[in-house]
């Protein structure tokens, strides 16, 4: 739009490496994004799933506070690279917490809501920046950026509401917690047959993982902030090892051949069929 044109010139069509200037400001949040997302891992263990949303979003309102009040390019672009931390962050945790959560007939489905959330909510996006850009002055760029932090703070707020995650707290060796987190969960007191089944369920999932972890990595068992780091790249690694990494490649190249594979089913990208 040409009130955000007027502030930041170096983007316009006749600047000299606007070309250049446009593809680093919208690389700046997919780089924040993978920064977030690759350190969302240990910090969601660290400090709970919940507690990490709630991080998530301080770090994406920061950005989005810069990204509203910008008064130059370097400014923006350094904001939508902590706007995209926090991006990367939300789009890591907030599933995970969704699928420990959830009960397990109804889990793909809450999944598949989450996701159809996101694209609606960038439609909406869409709208709203379609509908500023005839506003006069510099708020039809700066009231889009200052109107994605009210969700994000609603989540914020809400998520200080819902219990801690019932398998992060029998991966901390918290069993009783996780079993009153549960029970709260479902709806249904403690000693429920079907609360009981699925706490049994959590804590053997959560000591196989240890066991598995222990078997794998026994040299970086000893609690320490050097080993809780090499732990960390060492599970990474553990994608594209024997026996993950099928797996891996398919995520991987779903995202990279994802067009090709639109085609190959039929749809086209030019006529929205």
């Amino acid at each position: 739009m040409e009130q955000f044109l007027g502030r930041f010139t170096s983007v316009s069509d006749k600047a000299a490496g606007a070309g250049f200037y446009k593809g680093l400001l919208t690389a700046m949040i997919e780089l924040g994004a993978f920064i977030g997302a690759l350190n969302q891992g240990w910090i969601a263990d660290k400090i709970s799933r919940k507690y990490s949303i709630v991080v998530a979003v301080i770090i994406f309102t920061v950005g989005g506070i810069l990204q509203t009040a910008s008064m130059n390019y370097a400014m923006l672009t350094i904001a939508r690279l902590i706007g995209g931390v926090g991006v990367g962050m939300l789009s890591m945790v907030a599933p995970l917490y969704i699928s420990e959560i959830s009960p397990p007939e109804i889990r793909g489905s809450l999944l598949v809501l989450e996701e159809l959330s996101i694209v609606g909510g960038i439609c909406i996006a869409y709208w709203i920046t379609y509908g500023t850009r005839y506003m006069p002055g510099e708020w039809a760029w700066r009231l889009p950026f200052l109107l994605q932090m009210i969700p994000s703070t609603v989540l914020a707020l809400g998520i200080l509401f819902l219990p801690f995650s019932p398998r992060w707290l029998a991966s901390k060796g918290r069993d009783d917690e996780a079993l009153q987190s549960l029970g709260q969960l479902r709806q249904l007191p403690v000693t429920d047959v079907r609360v009981q089944q699925e706490w049994f369920d959590i804590r053997a999932e959560a000591a196989f993982h240890r066991q598995t972890n222990a078997i794998k990595h026994p040299d970086l068992q000893r609690k320490s902030k050097v080993n809780s780091i090499k732990l960390e790249i060492a599970s990474w690694i553990d994608c594209f090892r024997k026996g993950c990494w099928r797996r891996t490649h398919v995520g991987i190249g779903l995202m990279f051949f994802q067009v090709s594979l639109y085609q190959s089913v039929g749809l086209s990208l030019t006529d929205g069929t």
